[in-house]
């Protein structure tokens, strides 16, 4: 019993030091961030957040894994097969949709540092090639089944991401921007009945 409270507040205090540290990356950036702030920000000393996390560089990737958005992105694409790709695709832009404008200040941060700052673009670099591998698995899957035509799945996961990032990230709403896209993406793989 004393254990499972004790691994409680270690969690807890690990959740803690990594919301201090999305709040001032997300303020000052990575590069310009050292941990003596996050400690202060945590109010905790210094050494008990080594004790947590070597640096910033397993902060920053510890950020990523908590409001990734590949545990959505992988459920809804491992759902039954019977359901239509339209019915999928528009499920998990939906979701990812809202969690992106849930997650502004994780998005902030990511934007901010990719192009500065060599781990930030190799974390999100990683996020997006699992999604990427989700994705290009989910239509192979579909094509398999005769929905959809043979494509190339990554170009289509590629393009599909885009779809889903880009208007949530400049502020447009969901409606009609992202299903509008999905359907030009689907009109364009989608299997042709014998007759046309």
């Amino acid at each position: 019993m004393a254990s499972n409270k004790r691994g409680e507040q270690a969690e807890r205090r690990r959740a803690q030091l990594i919301d201090a540290a999305l709040d001032v990356f997300s303020e000052r950036g990575v590069e310009a961030t050292r941990i003596s702030d996050i400690a202060e920000r945590a109010g905790v000393a210094q050494g008990l957040l080594y004790h947590y996390f070597p640096g910033k560089e397993a902060l920053l990737r510890a950020i990523a894994e908590r409001h990734s958005p590949l545990p959505i992105i992988s459920s809804i694409l491992m759902m039954p097969p019977e359901r239509p790709a339209r019915e999928t695709l528009l499920d998990v832009a939906s979701r990812v949709y809202a969690l992106m404008q849930q997650e502004r200040q994780a998005v902030r941060l990511a934007l901010r540092d990719i192009l500065w700052w060599p781990t930030s673009r190799e974390v999100v670099m990683g996020v997006r090639e699992m999604a990427l591998g989700f994705l290009t698995r989910y239509l192979q899957s579909r094509i398999d089944v005769g929905e959809l035509r043979p494509h190339d799945t990554m170009v289509v996961g590629q393009t599909y991401i885009s779809v889903i990032f880009m208007p949530a990230v400049v502020g447009l709403p969901f409606d009609p921007y992202i299903p509008g896209a999905i359907e030009v993406i689907l009109d364009g793989i989608a299997a042709r009945s014998p007759t046309t």
